[in-house]
Parts: structure tokens; C-alpha cells; sequence
């Protein structure tokens, strides 16, 4: 059911944003493993950052919201109906206050009561002290149902259709549970109409003082008011209350020690399991996620120091992605500074970046998927327009480590994932290469690069290359395939803009210098340690 799918991604969310912390953060791409593959492969969610984007894009205030939303992320859809009717209740929510407001005080309300919904699905309370978790998550999911009538009617689809079906939660059989007489049977944990009239049944009471806990204390009780009110004789009324006392310890031991440990293991723990299988309430936990992931696109859009927009989405038989004054979602929060670029990924097939290190490259590849993803999803993008096809997959190369596994080191390491990769892709997937055929020699290098860039090209999906190799690069120009930019320089200084070209420069010197391996500063330490 989706309710433990949910479950699992919140416990997931909350893993990778603790693990990527601190100079460990590397290990937290380990944990993509246990994700599976959709439109983006494992290696692809660690490459891109897609912690830092959740970290970014989430508003939520709901912690089921807030899994929806990382699911969402991890596994963008690949249907147009469903991105354009987000994007339909996103532009109602952003331009109706009266709606969007009721939509944050319904959440807020839930997210008061949400982690007893959550300590009781996932089991964390002590057996001795069940009710109460109980209680209070039954009274969270009934919450839900009645706190969605203060509501306005949306007019979009797909938010009326997620209020419809937290509205049609109170129909269910579940949502009656421990409010309507609950009754144990031997098929089960059922309500009185799931019962035939002759079913063997056992009621259950969730609460410490029942009739197990009361009748072996009545004795005691019934002689001791006997003997104060003078009904019989006070010394023989002790003497009885006496010798029946123990069925006072008895009542207390049944319904402190005893009752909630059966009522947990007979009755707590199947109610707790008619909810996990529910599709009533899987589905009403799923409409209010799905709701506080719209909500929280709203909050992104606010809180931008830049322009943003709904972009327009295709579903071609081809990938395609324009965006003019596009910019990272995750590092333009906070910095009015940062530098836009326009592209046009519309049947070109090939883009070539070339340019020195730290001067945008990597980023603005980064930029370019992390905007796919929230197009695909039906959230804004950083840019003043954009359009783009959905992509069936995306895929990111970054140079690894060697691998002890592998005999052929960095090279086969490499090519192994530029292999998966091409066979992976098709016409409407976007693939970004940083770098191939890397670990030999210029040589062997040119012409293994160029069968696998031609092998790209015939599959006509967009692939970008970022490369120093600006020989390759000529090569491809000089037939006339592809596109050609480079990394823009003032003086010293990147702008962060890519401009039409190829660079020659790796700007090597500049590097060198900056972390202190030039050739003076070597110099210098031999001599100060008497090397030389």
C-alpha cells in the first residue's frame, strides 16, 4: 500500500539529509542504492545533488508532504496530464489568497497531530501504554476528514480531486474503527456491520477500566459499603472485605498490566494493519502529501530572490529543452547575485561546454537537470521562460574513482558507466557527460570519443559533453554537428556566462597558484627545508 511506501520514503528523507552533512556527505550517495531506478538512475541522484534540491524546493509542512515531495523528486512522472494539471492547481493556488490560506490552515492543523498518526503506524509506543497513541491517531485522521469542509471548492482537477477523496475518507469502514463498537473476531478486527449477528466476538474497549478490570474488585467493594452503612455488621463486613481484597489486585493487575497487552496484540496491532491496507486510507494520506507538495512550489515561488516560471511542458517524440536566464534552484536561494544563461536544447543533439575548472561548467549542467526535474514535476523553474519535453530518462556521468574491482582502473571505470548509459538512453532522454574516455592517452582517446559522441548523435537525444579537450571538440565542428560553448572570462575572472565558442585555456596557471603548487612554491619549500 502506498501509506508504507510513504512510511519508507519519510524514514529515507530523513537519512540522506542526515547523512549529507559534514565532509562525509559523499557516503550519503551509497544510499541511493536502496531507491529504484526510474527516470533517474542511482548514480544520477547522488551526481546532481538531489538532497541540496529537496533541501531548496521543500515548504512542506507535513511530514508526509514532505516524503511526497522526495518521492516526487527521485521519481518525476512521465505524464503530461498529470504534470499540467499540478501545474493547473498551482496557478489557482497562487492567485487565490481565500484558498491558499485555508489550504495552510488545514495543514497545520493535521501537522499538530500527524506524529501520533505515525508513532502508531510505524509501532513506536510502549505495549503498556497503547491507548492513548491510538486515540490520538484515529482523532488525526478524523481531523482530516472534517477539517477539509472549511475548504473553498477548487476549480482546477486535480485539487478537487484530492479534496474529494479526503471528503470520501468518512465512508470508510476504517475510519470507523474504536469510534463505532469494535469487535475482535475470528477473521479479524471488525466494526458491528462487517459482523454477521452470530459471528463469535469479542468487543474491544480501548481504554484500561473494563469489565475485566471491575467485577473481581465488586466483592470487596459490596462488603465494605455494606459494613460503613450499616447494612451488616461492621467487624464481619471488614472480615469479608478483607478476604475478598484480592480481587482488587486482581481488577488492577488485569487492567494495568494485563488488558493492554492483549487489547495490543488482539486488537491495537490489527487496527494498526486494517489502516496500512486500507485504500481509503492510503489514499487520503496520499491526497493530503499531494497537497502540501503544491503548497510548498507556492512557498518556493515567494521566497525566490529571482524570476521564476511554470514552464511550458511537451511529450515529443524528442527532448528538447529552451530556458532564457536560467538559474540553479539550489544556490540562487538566497543570492540576488547569481548569473543566468539562456539554452536551447532543441534538436541539437550534441552541446559541447568547454572552458577552466571553477568556472560555471559543472553547475550549469547541474542546472539544466535539477530544472528538468521540477518541470517534470509540476513545480517552477528559475528562469524568466522555459519549455521542455518530458524526458524518459536522465542520466549524469561525473569522473569516479578507480575501482578495486576493476582491472582496467579510471578508464574501464569510466567507460563502464558511459556503456550504461548509452544503451540506457533514447530520443527523449537527457544525458550529461563530464568528460569520456578519460585515464588514456590523447591517442586512443580522439577517436574512442568520437565513435561514442557519433553513437549519441544517432540516438538524437540531447547530450551535453563538458570537456577540456577542446580537439575533440573542433572535430565535431568542423563536420557540423553539435553546438559550442565556453566558459566567459574577465580578465582572470569568470562571469559564470557561457558564450558560442571553444576555449583553449584551462587557465592551469591560475589554479596552480591559487592552491600553491606553482613552480616558486615548490622552489621555496626545498630550499626553506634544506633540499636543495
Amino acid at each position: 500500500m502506498y501509506s508504507d511506501k510513504l512510511i519508507t520514503d519519510l524514514n529515507f528523507q530523513d537519512k540522506i539529509i542526515d547523512e549529507s552533512k559534514g565532509p562525509e556527505a559523499v557516503d550519503s550517495h551509497r544510499m541511493f542504492d536502496l531507491l529504484s531506478e526510474t527516470v533517474l538512475d542511482r548514480r544520477t541522484l547522488g551526481m546532481i545533488e538531489i538532497h541540496e534540491l529537496y533541501r531548496a524546493l521543500n515548504h512542506t509542512q507535513t511530514m508526509v508532504g514532505g516524503a511526497r515531495l522526495f518521492h516526487s523528486l527521485h521519481s518525476p512522472p512521465e505524464s503530461l496530464e498529470l504534470i499540467q494539471a499540478k501545474q493547473d492547481s498551482l496557478w489557482e493556488l497562487d492567485g487565490n489568497d481565500r484558498l491558499r490560506q485555508a489550504v495552510e490552515e488545514y495543514l497545520g492543523m493535521f501537522s499538530r497531530r500527524e506524529t501520533a498518526l505515525f508513532r502508531f503506524l510505524n509501532v513506536h509506543y510502549q505495549p503498556m501504554f497503547p491507548y492513548s497513541t491510538l486515540k490520538e491517531a484515529v482523532g488525526a485522521m478524523d481531523t482530516l476528514r472534517t477539517a477539509v469542509e472549511n475548504i473553498p471548492q477548487p476549480e482546477t482537477v486535480y485539487l478537487d480531486s484530492l479534496i474529494k477523496v479526503i471528503k470520501n475518507y468518512g465512508d470508510a469502514s476504517v475510519s470507523q474503527l474504536i469510534k463505532k463498537p469494535t469487535f475482535r473476531t475470528l477473521g479479524g478486527i471488525k466494526i458491528r456491520k462487517e459482523k454477521f449477528f452470530f459471528t463469535p466476538a469479542l468487543r474491544f474497549r480501548p481504554g484500561r477500566i473494563s469489565g475485566g478490570s471491575i467485577w473481581p474488585a465488586l466483592p470487596s467493594l459490596f462488603f465494605a459499603t455494606a459494613g460503613i452503612s450499616g447494612i451488616m455488621d461492621v467487624a464481619l463486613a471488614e472480615s469479608l472485605a478483607l478476604l475478598t481484597g484480592g480481587g482488587i489486585l486482581l481488577g488492577f493487575l488485569y487492567g494495568f498490566l494485563i488488558k493492554p497487552i492483549f487489547d495490543n496484540e488482539t486488537a491495537i496491532l490489527s487496527i494498526r494493519q486494517r489502516f496500512l491496507d486500507s485504500d481509503h486510507f492510503s489514499s487520503t494520506i496520499e491526497a493530503v502529501a499531494c497537497i502540501d507538495e503544491l503548497l510548498s512550489f507556492c512557498a518556493f515561488r515567494k521566497n525566490m530572490d529571482h524570476a521564476t516560471v511554470i514552464p511550458e511542458i511537451t511529450d515529443d517524440e524528442r527532448h528538447s529543452f529552451v530556458a532564457q536566464d536560467l538559474k540553479n534552484p539550489v544556490v540562487a536561494m538566497g543570492n540576488k547575485n547569481f548569473v543566468g544563461n539562456d539554452i536551447n536544447l532543441d534538436n541539437i543533439g550534441l552541446t559541447f561546454i568547454t572552458g577552466p575548472n571553477s568556472g560555471g561548467k559543472t553547475t550549469f549542467c547541474k542546472t539544466i537537470v535539477q530544472s528538468q526535474i521540477l518541470g517534470q514535476i509540476g513545480a517552477p523553474v528559475v528562469a524568466r521562460s522555459a519549455r521542455m519535453n518530458i524526458a524518459d530518462k536522465i542520466c549524469y556521468q561525473a569522473p569516479a574513482f578507480d575501482s578495486l574491482s576493476d582491472p582496467e582502473g579510471r578508464f574501464g571505470t569510466e567507460l563502464r558507466r558511459t556503456r550504461e548509459i548509452f544503451f540506457t538512453v533514447t530520443p527523449k532522454s537527457l544525458a550529461i557527460l563530464d568528460e569520456i574516455a578519460e585515464g588514456t592517452t590523447i591517442h586512443e582517446k580522439l577517436p574512442l570519443s568520437v565513435a561514442i559522441l557519433n553513437g549519441f548523435y544517432a540516438k538524437v537525444n540531447n547530450t551535453i559533453l563538458v570537456t577540456h579537450s577542446y580537439e575533440l571538440v573542433e572535430l565535431f565542428r568542423d563536420i557540423g554537428r553539435g553546438q559550442y560553448f565556453q566558459v566567459e572570462f574577465s580578465g582572470d575572472k569568470p562571469t559564470h556566462r557561457l558564450i558560442p565558442g571553444i576555449s583553449y585555456d584551462s587557465h592551469a596557471e591560475r589554479v596552480v597558484r591559487k592552491i600553491g603548487l606553482a613552480p616558486e612554491d615548490i622552489q621555496k619549500h626545498l630550499e626553506e627545508n634544506g633540499y636543495i
